[in-house]
């Protein structure tokens, strides 16, 4: 398996594929870069009877050797891996179909060989907000996702894997937000009130038992990093990408964190109870039963999830993302959660009280 695009050469693509010997005659690297994992896109020259695409899209193993280390701790490549091998084909939202999902636990490798979307698909990351028609799309693709797999009984079989994670990512993740939420330094830390930055030691302080509180309601298969970055569009139809973070959880979470990341803030104010309002109507038109108060109350406190990904971003500095990427992420993030006191409402949650 190779660690990186040059060594994915038409033999070892022959063979990843299926197809015989001779079929492909040349790959070559059109572009490439690495974050949380390294990313390709590449030419494929092919004999005229061979059904394989002219360009393909990898990702690999990051490049950077803290990166990689944050990949195998987090499980961030076997997870994508996984969830394109088990549930690829079956989830009901638009995804990059994919070529092949491989992974190397031994050496800590893991490849995937994606659809390649550059020619036909719209890309673009937070500071490009989505209009309110888009957000509208997006919360019924998620419905559709959410409701495919609500409260399956997968989670205690074949995707019992995405039901938690490792004690030694437990442990990484305490340490690494008691750091970033505990003592804000960072890039945009002056955006955020000095209230909510108190407030949020509540993620480091008690974060066994807000995932408690999560677990306790109905679980689905949740992306879990909703943002702009990590969607496309092909017309005014929304797909779904970077699927390292997909896991089991309330599907409230993955609606909260798209719309305190991805819209306007005054967009947000102005669309978001008609947003739930629409999330909630598709789900009960599946045949799942809602009580919009309590999803109402899960929502805001949901906003507290984008809020400390993207201040954890923020202090990570330029190599975790792009600093403007990064202000605008946290401005959004402290102002959904002050429109809506969502720590607040989390302890409230945690702690069993009327919200």
């Amino acid at each position: 398996m190779p660690l990186e695009s040059s060594g994915v050469t038409p033999r070892w693509l022959e063979d990843v594929l299926g197809l015989p010997s001779g079929a492909i005659s040349s790959v070559s690297v059109v572009s490439e870069d690495s974050g949380t994992a390294a990313r390709a896109r590449i030419a494929v020259e092919s004999e005229p009877d061979v059904d394989v695409p002219s360009h393909l899209f990898l990702k690999l193993t990051p490049t950077n050797y803290l990166q990689r280390m944050m990949m195998q701790v987090f499980d961030l490549g076997a997870n994508e891996v996984f969830f394109y091998q088990a549930l690829g084909n079956h989830v009901p939202v638009r995804l990059p179909r994919c070529h092949a999902a491989m992974i190397d636990t031994r050496r800590g490798r893991n490849v995937i060989i994606l659809e390649d979307l550059a020619d036909t698909a719209l890309f673009r990351d937070i500071r490009d907000p989505a209009t309110a028609t888009q957000a509208e799309a997006v919360i019924d693709a998620m419905a559709d996702q959410h409701a495919a797999f609500w409260g399956t009984d997968r989670f205690a079989t074949d995707l019992r894997s995405m039901t938690g994670r490792s004690a030694a990512a437990n442990f990484l993740g305490d340490i690494i937000r008691k750091r970033f939420l505990g003592n804000m330094k960072g890039q945009a830390a002056d955006i955020v009130p000095d209230a909510v930055k108190r407030q949020g030691r509540i993620f480091f302080e008690r974060s066994a038992d807000i995932e408690a509180m999560w677990a306790a309601e109905p679980q689905t298969v949740l992306h879990g990093d909703t943002h702009l970055g990590n969607l496309f569009f092909e017309g005014d139809n929304p797909g779904f990408i970077d699927w390292q973070v997909a896991r089991a959880g309330a599907g409230i979470r993955d609606v909260a964190y798209f719309t305190s990341s991805s819209l306007d803030i005054n967009v947000r104010r102005t669309v978001e109870r008609r947003l739930v309002e629409r999330y909630a109507e598709r789900l009960e038109a599946a045949g799942i039963g809602v009580d919009f108060d309590w999803l109402w109350a899960l929502y805001r406190a949901g906003f507290t999830e984008f809020y400390t990904s993207a201040v954890a971003a923020s202090e990570a500095g330029k190599r975790a993302q792009d600093p403007e990427v990064c202000r605008v992420g946290v401005e959004r993030a402290a102002a959904a959660c002050e429109d809506h006191d969502s720590f607040g409402i989390l302890e409230a949650l945690i702690d069993g009280k009327a919200v």
